[in-house]
């Protein structure tokens, strides 16, 4: 038999409130549950909800006898935008016992017998006012599945990014060429990795399996013009990780297997990689007279060429015996890392594009209009493709070819698409390093096409 549910209730203050709830069973079982919510007028509101229960299972000295402890926590944390424009704090918080919902023995529970899963999230976020500004923010996060008990945390998360600077730029006037229009930024991101059992949680050991690790990246970029009418972009990432979680990889000889060996202690690695453009905008006008029905067509052209570089950082990288052979493989120590692990592919790629649009000039139908009608014939009519100089074959890309328009006074979208291949294939239907006109067949190979018509009522 059992009592469930009574308690008091404390009306504190006109801010916050406190209910103190428990049950009783006459086995020896009880829970205990405090709630309170609170709120601040133009501030912030919440609300804070402790659940614990101890549960007693048949009769001491029978073989069936049992006692556990199950316990449920619940904060949830809004503030008033308008309260602190510079800074927010937020949380919505549910964890505790993997099995609180199934095992609790009170009727209020039992609607939520199903949830499989339980998440948090707080987080602090504050932007400073200096030249350049600084924003930064923390987070935890907590993830339980309630059926595998597994638990993902990361207390904490960090982030911080500086404002875009432009450090060679007057202080009055405009900027005006490649150095002035040079900018960079900054941005930190530090990380607590945690997963461990809800056996383990709120215990030291839940620390001992713990990833670190830090990511800096700034970005570089400027632009500028070039004989007067070409936009030139050109930029640089540099990213630096800290981590102190790597692996070594070897061969046992003795259980002929390979092993992996979890090492503790700071490293680091560096990359870095380089891209630009450059780009036009070509106008032709085809006039037709005003006394035609078509008067004039505008076709605008936007050839654009750009350039990427990646080089491969191959001194993080290490060979290992893979088996009894001697047959080496190649890791690196980071590749278990949250951050991800340095490029070892080489990349040094061209690339080419061109866009089209088309517009026309048409006497208006409606005799009283002095202006002709402009429509628009074609949205786009796109082609790119990149020749990968890195590459000992098939250095060429596919060309990509796409457009779209508008058709029946706008009710009509027509989008359409396809792949053009400029190397053949050989009998068995593989590509191989031959152009396809070298083969006896035509410039491209069609390999995918695509059309979408949406039809508005």
């Amino acid at each position: 038999y059992s009592l469930q549910n009574g308690g008091f209730y404390f009306a504190l203050s006109d801010n916050y409130d406190l209910a103190l709830v428990g049950d009783y069973y006459t086995n020896g079982s009880y829970g205990l549950r405090m709630q309170s919510d609170y709120a601040y007028k133009y501030n912030f509101r919440g609300s804070l909800n402790l659940r614990y229960e101890n549960l007693i299972q048949s009769q001491r000295g029978f073989p069936d006898y049992s006692k556990s402890s199950i316990y449920n926590i619940q904060w949830s944390h809004s503030q008033d935008a308008k309260s602190s424009p510079n800074s927010r704090f937020s949380a919505s918080v549910n964890l505790g016992s993997s099995i609180y919902y199934q095992q609790s023995i009170n009727l209020v529970n039992t609607g939520s017998t199903l949830i499989n899963n339980l998440s948090s999230s707080v987080s602090y976020s504050r932007t400073l006012n200096t030249i350049p500004g600084v924003n930064f923010s923390l987070t935890a996060t907590h993830n339980q599945n309630t059926s595998t008990e597994e638990i993902n945390m990361t207390l904490p998360t960090f982030q911080a990014s500086v404002d875009r600077m432009f450090p060679f730029a007057p202080k009055n006037g405009i900027k005006k060429g490649m150095i002035k229009n040079i900018n960079l930024q900054y941005n930190v991101r530090g990380e607590n990795r945690i997963t461990t059992t809800d056996s383990l949680f709120f215990k030291s050991a839940m620390f001992d399996e713990m990833k670190t690790g830090f990511q800096h990246s700034i970005p570089l970029s400027t632009n500028f013009k070039v004989f007067k009418y070409f936009s030139v972009t050109a930029g640089s990432n540099y990213n630096e990780v800290w981590v102190f979680n790597t692996i070594e990889k070897s061969f046992d000889e003795d259980l002929n297997e390979q092993v992996v060996t979890d090492l503790k202690g700071f490293d680091s690695y560096r990359t870095y990689d380089f891209s630009s453009s450059i780009g036009t905008t070509i106008y032709g006008t085809f006039d037709f007279g005003e006394t035609k029905k078509i008067q004039s067509i505008r076709h605008t052209m936007r050839p654009s060429a750009s350039y990427s570089y990646l080089p491969s950082f191959e001194q993080y990288y290490d060979t290992y015996a893979m088996d009894g052979s001697g047959r080496m493989g190649q890791y690196t120590r980071f590749e278990s890392g949250m951050f991800g692990q340095p490029a070892l592919n080489y990349a040094n790629n061209v690339g080419f594009s061109l866009s089209n649009t088309f517009e026309a000039k048409m006497t208006d139908k409606d005799s009283t209009k002095t202006e002709p009608k402009k429509i628009m014939l074609l949205n786009s009519l796109n082609l790119s493709t990149s020749y990968n100089i890195a590459g000992d074959s098939l250095q060429w890309s596919p060309v990509r070819v796409s457009g779209g328009t508008n058709l029946l006074d706008n009710k009509l979208n027509i989008n359409f698409g396809a792949t053009l291949n400029p190397y053949a294939v050989n009998n068995a239907g593989k590509e191989i390093n031959k152009f396809n006109f070298e083969n006896g067949g035509s410039l491209f190979r069609m390999t995918s096409a695509n059309m979408t018509l949406n039809y508005s009522l």
